[in-house]
């Protein structure tokens, strides 16, 4: 009976609270309850038409920090189209147990967002989806809960949440025709790696160097500052893994001079591991050189 009480304790009403932002030319245009209708889609500003994004925040975060800001503005730059940001920020602000615990019924209500831009006319095909943390975990369920009737083109994430998923094997690849995750921390990211794309950010994917200038942040904050730094500058993937990062799944095959991050193209020959070294400061990029003074032929 304990059990029982403590679970409905944990219980949000997470439909009441989740609101939905939509935003063009980097402009606010419309922020909205759920469920979606005609009228307020129309209210939008976005037209089925377009190129739709989709950004979900983490554990304690919201469509209000600097972070998701800033992601809207360079997928609005870089991608054009309609930004939509589901911000659950009430379901957020809580414990972690607590989030955790609402993570199917939150699910349930993204997919009945993104149902609603469906049967508005918005194609699938012509989507795109980000998550960070909790919210990238978001993401692949998501994904995988929209098919078979729907199938999102391109996922990204960014340091996929691991506790309270580790060690459960799920296979995020099914989540997208293109689902790539960057990795950052051990303590925080997951180590369940079967996206089509693992991109190992810094130390192997479970340390930054940038820690030691960026501390507020820890490794598993990096990776999303990383990620959007990748719209602005090159982040130079190494031909061959570092000799410290064991491995026992798929290494990518890497073409000189390749640079990881938004693909609006997916290289459907690079897939499997992809190790990525990161600097001591911002923008936490390397240049050709230091990598050739690093890392010798790569």
């Amino acid at each position: 009976m304990r059990n029982f009480y403590q679970e409905r304790s944990l219980r949000l009403d997470v439909r009441s609270t989740l609101t939905v932002q939509f935003y063009k030319n980097n402009t606010k245009t419309l922020e909205t309850p759920v469920p979606l209708n005609e009228f307020n889609l129309a209210n939008s500003g976005c037209l089925p038409a377009e190129k739709f994004s989709i950004v979900l925040h983490g554990w304690i975060q919201s469509c209000s920090d600097e972070w998701a800001i800033e992601l809207i503005e360079r997928l609005s730059f870089y991608r054009r189209g309609c930004v939509i940001c589901i911000d659950y920020s009430t379901a957020a602000s809580s414990s972690y147990m607590r989030l955790y615990s609402n993570f199917d019924h939150i699910t349930e209500v993204i997919v009945s967002v993104l149902v609603s831009l469906f049967r508005y006319g918005f194609d699938p095909s012509r989507g795109f989806m980000f998550g960070f943390s909790f919210g990238g975990q978001l993401a692949s369920a998501v994904g995988r809960a929209l098919q078979p009737h729907f199938t999102l083109q391109n996922i990204d994430t960014c340091d996929m949440a691991g506790p309270g998923f580790d060690p459960i094997d799920v296979d995020h690849s099914k989540a997208a025709r293109h689902v790539q995750c960057f990795h950052s921390s051990r303590d925080k990211g997951t180590f369940i790696y079967s996206c089509h794309r693992n991109i190992m950010l810094g130390s192997c994917g479970l340390s930054q160097p940038s820690i030691a200038s960026q501390s507020h942040l820890g490794s598993h904050g990096l990776c999303v500052d990383i990620y959007i730094n990748t719209f602005d500058y090159p982040f130079y993937a190494l031909s061959t893994p570092p000799s410290e990062c064991l491995t026992f799944s798929k290494v990518a095959k890497i073409p000189n001079h390749y640079t990881v991050g938004f693909e609006e193209d997916f290289n459907k020959q690079i897939t499997g591991k992809v190790y990525v070294p990161t600097s001591l400061h911002y923008p936490y990029n390397l240049s050709k050189r230091e990598l050739r003074f690093l890392f010798g032929k790569n």
